[in-house]
């Protein structure tokens, strides 16, 4: 009978972890004028932290270099997957499009939001976390430091300012391992690879990427914030949080994706052959 009453009270309980979330989100986005004009220099650390990382690791586990090794590598296992399949048909030209059309569109984005939940995300659970567990928030709270702007709103502002260059990084890496694999690996013509690319790119395809890699990271940062700030359970619970936070902001990645296709892909022919 428990086990029944227990399953029948999950959606409820459901509804109720949602709400939660749901108004923390939204007092997160109101407390965002404070952090804006309060805590610059909270903002200006979180920065450098969040795209370059801190201490040993600065110049190999930065959320800088780990995308942009993430999309590098995917856009040339592209290439190879993406060649071999024209090759079928005869249309290894067409290596170029095949870039610009994946790259943009698919591969980048969702490799860019899962590195950012990897990277940026899982620090910011921890750190909140274990700033939680040792009572540090409710430090802030009694020295009349609002907790949730100084710490939550910073990051959700340095985030927005760091996806932007960060993403431009990774989209530049995704065509250029794409164009490495075609050219230098299978031999794919670079005059006709370049010609295909710049044919079939269009800037507005470009604009919706960012659109999404900017949305992707809004949800990174706020979901990953929320875990962390609310953990329990001492270190335990800081790392029960940290995995809970890496699946809930990859589903979140997913559905990112798929609500921008259908938004702005659905509907609308942009992608004309003719011959």
């Amino acid at each position: 009978m428990s086990r029944f009453r227990h399953a029948a009270g999950a959606p409820v309980r459901l509804l109720d972890a949602l709400g939660e979330q749901g108004t923390f989100y939204l007092r997160v986005f109101a407390w965002v004028y404070r952090a804006m004009f309060r805590y610059k220099k909270e903002q200006t650390r979180l920065l450098a932290e969040v795209g370059m990382g801190s201490g040993a690791l600065a110049l190999i586990g930065g959320a800088v270099a780990i995308t942009g090794f993430m999309t590098f590598f995917v856009g040339a296992s592209s290439g190879v997957q993406g060649y071999q399949a024209l090759r079928q048909v005869d249309l290894t030209a067409l290596s170029g499009f095949a870039s610009a059309f994946i790259n943009t569109r698919l591969a980048a984005p969702i490799i860019a939001g899962a590195g950012l939940a990897a990277t940026v995300g899982t620090g910011i659970t921890a750190q909140l976390g274990a700033m939680r567990i040792n009572e540090e928030i409710d430090a802030l709270e009694v020295m009349s430091v609002p907790s949730l702007p100084y710490l939550v709103s910073t990051r959700l502002l340095a985030g927005l300012v760091a996806v932007v260059p960060l993403y431009a990084l990774a989209l530049i890496l995704s065509y250029v391992g794409y164009q490495a694999v075609s050219v230098l690996f299978y031999g794919v013509s670079s005059g006709g690879y370049t010609h295909y690319f710049f044919a079939f790119l269009q800037p507005v395809d470009i604009l919706y990427s960012f659109l999404q890699a900017i949305t992707m990271a809004v949800v990174v940062v706020l979901v990953h914030c929320y875990y962390g700030y609310n953990a329990t359970g001492g270190p335990a619970g800081v790392g029960e949080a940290v995995g809970r936070a890496v699946r809930t902001s990859l589903i979140g990645v997913t559905t990112v994706t798929l609500l921008v296709a259908l938004a702005v892909y659905g509907n609308h022919d942009t992608l004309r052959i003719a011959g």
